[in-house]
C-alpha cells in the first residue's frame, strides 16, 4: 500500500506540473496575438498601404482613409508616415511619443512597444534592441518622420506581406488568418491610371477622387442624389458650413472647384464660408502670382457673400481673369456660393 500510495502521489504531482506548463504555454501564445480596434471600435483584420497613394485601407474597405502624405520605397524598403502607420495599426495618438532632441519615436500597442531613432538602423521591440538594414527617415521639407513599415508592424504584433505586382503592404494581426483584400486590390488597379497631377491635387486638398467619365471628381457623401439615414445625419451635422467639390478633366485639363451649401437647407444666410480650397488650387496653378491670386480670391469672396446674404436669390456676374496662358472664370450658379473654373486659353 505505501508503495502504491507513493506512486499515486508522484502521478498527481507530475500531472499538476504538466497542467501548469500548458497554462504558461497558452498564456505566452496569447500574448503574441493582437486584437486591434479601428477608430470606429471595429476589430481590425487587415491594413493595406499602397506606394504612392495618399490613403490606406482597413478591413478591405474602399475608398481608403485619407492621408496628407504618401508611402514610398527607399533602399528596397517601404516607408510610411509615423502617425498614419501607428493609427492604421491601432496605435492611438497618445501612444505615439516623439522625442525631438533625440529624434526618437516610440509606439505602444497593448503589451507591445517599438522604438526607433532617425538615421539609426536599429529597432527596440519590447525592450530588446537589434540591428536592422534600414533607418527611419526625416523629411526636412515636410517636418515628417517616415518609418519602415515591416519592422514596426512586426514589432507591434502583426504579420506583414509585400505584393510587388500591386506595390502594396498588407498587415494583419499575428495569430489570425490572413484576410482577403480583393476589393482593395481591384480599387488600386482602377486607380493605376490616375494622372500624377490628380494625385498632387488630392494630396494638397486632402481628398480622394473617383473616376467619372473623362474626369476625376471629389464630392462628399451628401452629394448623392438619394440619402439614407446615415447620410442625412451626416449632412445635418455639417450643414452650418460650406463644403467643396472638385473635378479635373483628363482630356481638357480643366479644373473646377465649387463651394456649396448642403441642399437640405432652406436658409443659407447663416452658413459659414470656407473658400480655402479655391485659394489652394489657384496658388498651386499660379505659384509665382500671389497678387493675382489675391485679386481673384477677393472677387470670389464677393461672389460667395452676395449669394449667401441674398439667400441665393441674387448672384454676382461672372468675371474672367487671364494669366500665364490660362483663363480663370469666377461666378455662382445653382447650389454653389462660388465656382472657379481654370482652363487653358482657347479651350
Amino acid at each position: 500500500m505505501p508503495r502504491r500510495f507513493s506512486l499515486f502521489v508522484i502521478f498527481i504531482m507530475v500531472l499538476a506540473l504538466i497542467t501548469i506548463n500548458l497554462q504558461c504555454i497558452s498564456s505566452a501564445h496569447a500574448e503574441t496575438r493582437v486584437d486591434v480596434l479601428d477608430q470606429q471600435k471595429q476589430l481590425v483584420k487587415s491594413v493595406v498601404f499602397v506606394m504612392g497613394l495618399n490613403q490606406y485601407y482597413v478591413n478591405n474597405q474602399t475608398p481608403g482613409i485619407k492621408m496628407d502624405a504618401r508611402p514610398f520605397i527607399k533602399d528596397g524598403r517601404t516607408f510610411v508616415p509615423v502617425r498614419y502607420l501607428g493609427n492604421a495599426l491601432g496605435v492611438t495618438d497618445e501612444n505615439i511619443a516623439w522625442d525631438g532632441v533625440q529624434q526618437k519615436v516610440r509606439l505602444t500597442l497593448g503589451g507591445n512597444s517599438v522604438e526607433m531613432v532617425v538615421g539609426v538602423p536599429r529597432i527596440t521591440a519590447n525592450g530588446l534592441a537589434r540591428e536592422i538594414d534600414v533607418s527611419p527617415v526625416l523629411n526636412d521639407s515636410e517636418g515628417r518622420t517616415y518609418l519602415p513599415a515591416r519592422y514596426i508592424a512586426e514589432g507591434l504584433g502583426f504579420e506583414v506581406e509585400w505584393d510587388e505586382a500591386t506595390q502594396t503592404v498588407l498587415c494583419w494581426p499575428r495569430g489570425e488568418v490572413k484576410s482577403e483584400v480583393d476589393a482593395v486590390k481591384q480599387y488600386v488597379k482602377e486607380l493605376a491610371g490616375k494622372p500624377e497631377v490628380v494625385r498632387e491635387l488630392e494630396g494638397m486638398l486632402g481628398v480622394v477622387t473617383e473616376p467619372y467619365r473623362s474626369s476625376w471628381t471629389y464630392a462628399p457623401a451628401w452629394e448623392k442624389s438619394t440619402w439614407d439615414d446615415a447620410i442625412r445625419q451626416e449632412a445635418e451635422r455639417n450643414n452650418g458650413q460650406s463644403y467643396f467639390t472638385f473635378r479635373y478633366n483628363t482630356e481638357t485639363g480643366v479644373i473646377v472647384v465649387d463651394i456649396n451649401w448642403i441642399r437640405n437647407l432652406s436658409d443659407i444666410r447663416g452658413v459659414e464660408l470656407d473658400l480655402s480650397p479655391i485659394e489652394k488650387v489657384l496658388n498651386w496653378r499660379f505659384p509665382n502670382q500671389p497678387e493675382k491670386v489675391k485679386e481673384m480670391m477677393a472677387y470670389a469672396g464677393q461672389v460667395a457673400e452676395k449669394t449667401r446674404s441674398s439667400g441665393r436669390f441674387e448672384r454676382a456676374p461672372w468675371k474672367e481673369y487671364f494669366i500665364n496662358g490660362y483663363k480663370v472664370s469666377i461666378g455662382s450658379v445653382g447650389g454653389c456660393f462660388v465656382e472657379a473654373i481654370i482652363a487653358k486659353e482657347g479651350s
